[in-house]
C-alpha cells in the first residue's frame, strides 16, 4: 500500500469511528435520561450527533474517493464552515474560563436555599446530575439548621413531572424536615427559578422587594451551571447571594459544557441586545 493510501485509510478510519462514538454519545445520554418521544426527539444532546454523521459520512467519502469530503465542497460553503467554527471557538475561550471558575462563597447561617432544578425524565426520576445538588444542599441544610429551602423547577415540555415536588422528595429521604422545604413548582429556566422564588419570599415574609433582595441566599447547582446561575441572581437583582456547587456526573461533563457554553453565549448576547436578564 502506498504511503498516501495508508494516510487516507488511517484518517478515514478515524473519522468514521470518531462519528460513531458522538452518535454513541448521543444515545447514551439520551437512554440515562430518557424522556417522552417528543423530549428526545427535541433534546440537545443532538448536538453531537450531528457532527457524528457528518463525520461518518466523510470518512465514507473519504476512502470511497481518495479524497476529502471538506475540499470536495464549494468554495462558499468551506469559508462560511471555517469561519462558523473559528468564531465559536474565539468566543468559547472567554465563556468556558468564566465557566469554570465560578464564585463559590457560601455564607453560614443564610436565610434560603435556592436549590435549582435541572431536569428530570419521563419516569418522575431525577437525574444523577440533580440527584449532586440535593447532597451537596443536604449538606449546607445539616450544618445550617435555621436555614430554609426553596427547591423550584416547573412541568419541562414534553414531560409529565414538574421538578420541585421530586426534590423535595429527596431531600426528606436524607433527613431534611419538610417544614423547611418550600415548593416552587413552575418555573422552566434559570430566570424563572430566581424570579418566581423571589416572589416566594414576598409572600411567604410579607416584606418589600428590596427586602427580599437583601435576604442571604445561596445557591445551589452543578459546578458547570454556578456562573450563570449567580450571574442571573445578581442581574435581577440580589444583593446577598453566593453560590455552592455540586459536583457533575463524569459521563455528562463534555456535554454540560458544551452547552453551558451556548447558553453563556445566548444570555450574554440577550443582556447586550435586550439589557433584560
Amino acid at each position: 500500500m502506498r504511503k498516501k493510501d495508508f494516510f487516507f485509510t488511517v484518517v478515514s478510519l478515524f473519522s468514521i469511528i470518531t462519528g460513531i462514538l458522538l452518535c454513541f454519545y448521543d444515545f447514551i445520554i439520551i437512554t440515562l435520561n430518557p424522556g417522552t418521544f417528543l423530549d428526545n426527539l427535541t433534546s440537545f444532546s443532538h448536538i453531537w450527533l450531528i457532527p457524528g454523521i457528518y463525520l461518518i459520512y466523510a470518512g465514507i467519502f473519504r476512502l470511497k474517493k481518495q479524497n476529502s469530503f471538506f475540499s470536495s465542497l464549494p468554495k462558499a460553503v468551506k469559508i462560511t464552515e471555517v469561519i462558523l467554527i473559528f468564531l465559536f471557538v474565539i468566543i468559547s475561550i472567554p465563556c468556558l474560563y468564566f465557566i469554570l471558575t465560578p464564585d463559590q462563597n457560601p455564607q453560614p447561617n443564610a436565610d434560603y436555599v435556592f436549590l435549582l432544578g435541572g431536569g428530570i425524565d419521563k419516569n418522575g426520576v431525577l437525574p444523577t446530575n440533580v440527584l449532586y445538588r440535593c447532597e451537596t444542599a443536604v449538606n449546607y441544610l445539616q450544618n445550617n439548621p435555621n436555614t430554609q429551602v426553596i427547591v423550584t423547577g416547573g412541568t419541562l415540555k414534553f414531560l409529565p413531572f414538574p421538578e420541585a415536588p421530586a426534590i423535595k422528595a429527596a431531600l426528606e429521604e436524607k433527613g431534611i424536615s419538610s417544614d423547611r422545604i418550600i415548593i416552587e413548582d413552575q418555573a422552566l429556566d434559570t430566570i424563572q427559578n430566581f424570579q418566581y422564588s423571589l416572589d416566594l419570599i414576598i409572600t411567604l415574609e410579607n416584606i418589600t422587594r428590596e427586602e427580599a433582595l437583601n435576604k442571604s441566599v445561596v445557591v445551589v447547582t452543578n459546578n458547570f451551571h454556578l456562573t450563570r446561575a449567580l450571574r442571573l441572581a445578581h442581574r435581577i437583582g440580589f444583593t446577598n447571594i453566593h453560590g455552592l456547587a455540586a459536583k457533575t456526573a463524569w459521563y455528562m461533563v463534555p456535554h454540560m459544557y458544551l452547552r453551558e457554553i451556548g447558553a453563556y453565549i445566548k444570555l450574554q448576547l440577550r443582556i447586550l441586545l435586550t439589557g433584560k436578564p
